[in-house]
């Protein structure tokens, strides 16, 4: 307690409201109001997904743009300038107009822009606020920022019934936009650590090919397939077993708050040393099984589905991230951080198009099926990297 008590709050919180931008609403948000928007901008699933892809694709240049950025302009700059680009993103996103094709285009280039500015984003998030932690908190503090992706979730949950009238979803757009701006002129200033002599060792292009990193950036590019199949389509599939609203509601509060459970969960398996190489394959176990479960109908399957994706989804983003600072040095730190986010971008980028087409070919359930066997492939290689990576 007296730890957790030393870390710098506000900069923890700036971070979290980042993560609940531009994981939670960006993403899970987006599922909400998915049946909503193909109602009014008449899409099918495929669409739908390639929408989402068009985000994350914008993500992953953004991350990997990001490192270089950062040297020409700085850290503190990178953050501002990024979130006015997703500011500017998602009001573009709110304003198109509900004409099939056209409005299909620029929602297109909404979310590109909120992608590309979200990559970056998260880069300068994570840099920033890790900075300004002692070595021997930053996985506790990982954990602790992407609980504002959770609390995203929650907040979904509460707001589903509205979400899913006509038009509410360039509503959600709008909030996007205001959340972006607070974010670009609230950074505060991290305050260096004393004594931190960055830890890790040494990180270029070629350590990827490394046991040391192998096997988390390929767990991290399942996770990215898994989560967003299951994100993406989680709306799509409720409404496909004609949930009422109040079911809607109820499974992404599930979800929500089972995020917070896991992440809870994960600062306990931290503090027991001999448990905490487990953290990964269970979270990454749980929501295979949760995503499997997802598949069915009824309403007991959407909720015991939300429970266990919910438990592994932000435990996993704040295990890879500690884990990827703890081997890398400080000064590597942004490359590292930003290939594994790359693997997990590519992941992302895939998933709503391939479970998209799936679900067009087979049903909705088709969708989190797919989520679960990346996930339990991914929860595989976890176990292989918690064997190897010594």
């Amino acid at each position: 307690m007296t730890a957790l008590a030393a870390l710098p709050w506000r900069l923890l919180l700036w971070g979290a409201f980042g993560v609940a931008l531009h994981v939670g609403m960006a993403r899970l948000a987006y599922g909400v109001v998915l049946p909503a928007l193909r109602a009014e901008l008449v899409m099918g699933y495929t669409t739908g997904g390639v929408l989402n892809a068009i985000h994350l694709a914008g993500y992953l240049a953004g991350t990997l743009l990001g490192p270089a950025l950062a040297r020409r302009v700085g850290m503190a700059r990178l953050a501002r300038y990024a979130h006015v680009l997703v500011a500017a993103g998602a009001l573009l996103c709110a304003l198109v107009p509900a004409v099939p094709g056209m409005g299909t285009t620029l929602l297109g280039l909404g979310r590109l822009a909120t992608g590309l500015g979200a990559g970056a984003a998260v880069i300068a998030i994570m840099v920033s606020v890790l900075s300004g932690v002692a070595e021997a908190l930053r996985a506790s503090a990982s954990v602790l920022i992407w609980t504002g992706m959770a609390a995203a979730a929650v907040a979904c949950g509460a707001a589903a019934p509205w979400l899913l009238e006509p038009g509410a979803w360039r509503l959600v757009f709008v909030a996007a936009s205001i959340m972006a701006l607070v974010l670009a002129v609230g950074l505060p200033t991290p305050a260096a650590v004393p004594g931190d002599a960055g830890g890790g060792m040494h990180f270029t292009l070629a350590s990827v090919a490394s046991h040391r990193w192998a096997w988390l950036v390929a767990c991290y590019l399942c996770f990215g397939l898994g989560y967003i199949a299951y994100a993406t389509f989680a709306g799509t599939r409720l409404a496909a077993i004609q949930a009422p609203a109040a079911l809607v509601a109820l499974t992404w509060s599930t979800l929500g708050l089972a995020m917070l459970g896991g992440s809870l969960a994960t600062l306990a398996l931290l503090a027991r040393p001999r448990l905490r190489s487990l953290a990964l394959p269970v979270a990454m176990g749980v929501a295979a099984v949760g995503s499997a479960v997802a598949a069915a109908s009824g309403s007991a399957a959407a909720l015991a589905g939300a429970l266990g994706v919910g438990l592994g989804l932000a435990a996993t983003p704040a295990l890879v991230t500690a884990a990827a600072r703890a081997r890398s040095s400080a000064a590597d730190y942004a490359r590292a951080f930003s290939v594994a986010t790359a693997a997990m971008g590519i992941g992302q980028l895939a998933g709503p198009v391939l479970a998209g087409a799936l679900a067009d070919r087979f049903g909705s359930a088709a969708a989190p099926l797919f989520a679960a066997a990346a996930y339990a492939l991914g929860a595989g290689l976890a176990v292989v990297d918690r064997r190897l990576a010594r």
